[in-house]
């Protein structure tokens, strides 16, 4: 037990530093990296938003007493913007969760993406619900025995109708699965990020759905198809949808180009792309992005005005994602985005939608950011993100009725220095233990919970050996 409450990191480095091997990188780590990132984002915005209040206002208005930081000027802002860093997780589940299909689909390995995607359908829901019940239990017992303030939920007169009432928030997050949207359903109780799961796993459902339809479908034909549904969903006000979905779109042209850029299209290291016909023969031609390689300096100049392209998308999308909570409308470029919000959509969601979008597909298109997201840390972060974000609030409901006080006493808010003393002193102490709390709940529970998904499917799979399911019968009458 002593050794399981060991930082994974420290096990590797000091108790058994030849035991387990470095986590190996595959060619979208960065994209873990980058979710890893966001999820310890995701805790500094409820951290601030809870404790430094005034930081969630734009620069230099409504100060109450004391200067602004230079934390609230925009892209700095982004450390603590939790909401945006929500849409990026989407994109991602949408990319991850079709990578494996679509390069099976590419290959024309049909039965083996069925299989994927019956495992996928099979286990989605244990993945992602199990670590989120033993969240709330923990939580909910937490707020019973009064280790934890009541902020999310409240203690009850005994255990039984606390376990109860753990129960019955458990069943409600579950049946918010059929809520398609965030604002369906009311929040969950212990522990409100939860509003996730459910959207997480009804999108996933909705993704497992669109790639089977579109398996056989051509690759231009298949990108056009999956457009005009995003549009839809768009304008059917359904944005989560459309992140998902945006998901599996970017992941099919990193596909093209990563097979664009293989040197043989033999077809080990190329899969069948679309056939193209002349006369009655088929040849089978790669989808290429790229200029003719013997022009160098056009080939050049195009990377060039490419990568600028793309870092400008990731200016832009930094920046609307510094989007205050309160009084965006005195913020230059963000009121004029506000105000022309297009229909159905009031507020921010619709332009963090496009700003996640901004900043994943800069991630895929630069290798400065992909190498900057394969690093240790984001990687360690990656691997900890669920845990991270389930368990975030658990340990700040702890800790800060016990430090917050003290804080209050010896450092204060009042001042401009006093501000930032608090909020460090805070993300001093509270930092590490989060970190902690997550990395111990992510070998104890999320690991395991994806672990005893794959068991139990395993045990439910038919029997290939057998001939059939169907008990035989000679006589039957209908």
């Amino acid at each position: 037990m002593a050794y399981g409450c060991v930082p994974s990191f420290l096990q590797r480095r000091t108790i058994r530093p030849s035991s387990p091997k470095a986590q190996k990188l595959h060619p979208t780590s960065y994209l873990d990296g980058l979710r890893g990132v966001a999820s310890f984002i995701v805790f500094m915005g409820h951290y601030t938003e809870e404790n430094i209040g005034w930081w969630t206002e734009p620069y230099g208005l409504y100060e109450d007493g004391a200067p602004s930081s230079p934390i609230q000027l925009p892209f700095i802002r982004v450390l603590y913007s939790a909401r945006p860093m929500v849409h990026i997780f989407f994109i991602i589940s949408g990319f991850v969760l079709t990578y494996k299909p679509l390069k099976q689909i590419h290959s024309q390995q049909y039965s083996a993406l069925v299989s994927t995607l019956s495992s996928s359908v099979f286990r989605r829901a244990v993945r992602l619900f199990l670590p989120s019940f033993i969240t709330l239990l923990i939580m909910s017992l937490a707020v019973y025995y009064e280790f934890s303030e009541p902020r999310y939920g409240f203690p009850l007169w005994s255990l039984t109708a606390q376990l109860g009432n753990w129960y019955e928030t458990c069943w409600q997050l579950l049946q918010s699965s059929w809520g398609w949207d965030d604002s369906s359903s009311p929040l969950p109780r212990y522990n409100p990020a939860l509003w996730t799961i459910p959207v997480e796993f009804a999108q996933s459902m909705l993704l497992f759905i669109v790639i089977l339809g579109l398996s056989h479908v051509r690759i231009n034909m298949r990108l056009l198809i999956l457009t005009c549904i995003m549009s839809f969903c768009f304008w059917s006000a359904q944005l989560h949808a459309v992140e998902f979905l945006g998901g599996m779109f970017i992941a099919e042209v990193t596909l093209l180009q990563s097979y664009n850029a293989t040197p043989s299209n033999s077809p080990e290291s190329s899969p069948i792309l679309p056939t193209t016909e002349f006369g009655d023969k088929k040849s089978e031609l790669p989808i290429t992005t790229t200029l003719d390689i013997s022009n160098p300096g056009m080939t050049s100049s195009k990377s060039t005005c490419m990568k600028v392209f793309w870092i400008l998308n990731l200016i832009c999308g930094l920046y609307i994602s510094s989007w205050t909570n309160e009084h965006v409308n005195e913020i230059p470029f963000l009121s004029t985005l506000d105000a022309h919000t297009p229909e159905p959509y009031s507020g921010q969601r619709v332009w963090f939608c496009l700003a996640a979008f901004q900043i994943v597909l800069a991630c895929t298109q630069l290798t400065t950011l992909q190498a900057l997201f394969n690093l240790p840390l984001p990687q360690y972060l990656g691997n900890i993100s669920y845990a991270l974000y389930l368990t975030h609030n658990l340990c700040l409901t702890i800790l800060e009725p016990r430090f917050g006080p003290l804080f209050d006493d010896k450092i204060g808010k009042d001042s401009f220095m006093g501000r930032h003393g608090f909020w460090a002193a805070g993300l001093l102490i509270y930092g590490p233990i989060i970190l902690w709390t997550a990395d111990v709940f992510w070998r104890g529970v999320d690991v395991p919970s994806t672990k005893f998904a794959r068991w139990l499917e395993s045990k439910c799979l038919m029997d290939r050996d057998s001939e059939s399911e169907i008990p035989r019968r000679r006589n039957l009458y209908f």
